[in-house]
């Protein structure tokens, strides 16, 4: 099984989704800091405090498990992120073509996007590359 992944780029990016989140829950506890000051109550605040750091650390944990640049080729079958998808099942694939993500159809009449921006250039020809093969050999 050959699989590529992204390159560090893609770790920069969630780095900074990360930071993102983490203003955001900064922005939000400014507003609730504002409610909190009209109550008086230190349990209040823990409440608060422990709720936004629960948000934080679950938006973390979404952006870092749903994005997940990486293709896996098998025999029959190959992986895009989670997604399992056979070479049967597959109809065409559309290669980039001026900046455009590379996607495939399937015969079900989905479409999906391989999303390989992230990706090395010569791992992006491999991929397209092993991909037309995969295809016409089955």
């Amino acid at each position: 099984m050959k699989t590529y992944r992204a390159t560090i780029l893609y770790a920069i990016k969630i780095f900074g989704l990360i930071v993102c989140a983490g203003f955001a829950v900064f922005i939000i506890s400014l507003f609730i800091n504002i409610v909190s000051f009209f109550i008086e109550s230190s349990f209040f605040e823990k409440i608060v405090i422990s709720i936004l750091f629960i948000l934080f650390v679950i938006a973390a944990f979404q952006i870092i498990r749903s994005n997940n640049p990486s293709i896996s080729f098998d025999e029959n079958h190959m992986l895009i992120g989670r997604h399992e998808i056979l070479y049967s099942e597959i109809e065409n694939f559309h290669p980039a073509k001026g900046g455009s993500e590379p996607y495939i159809t399937t015969k079900s009449g989905g479409k999906i996007d391989l999303e390989i921006s992230w990706f090395r250039k010569r791992d992006r020809i491999a991929i397209e590359k092993t991909l037309s093969e995969k295809i016409k050999s089955f």
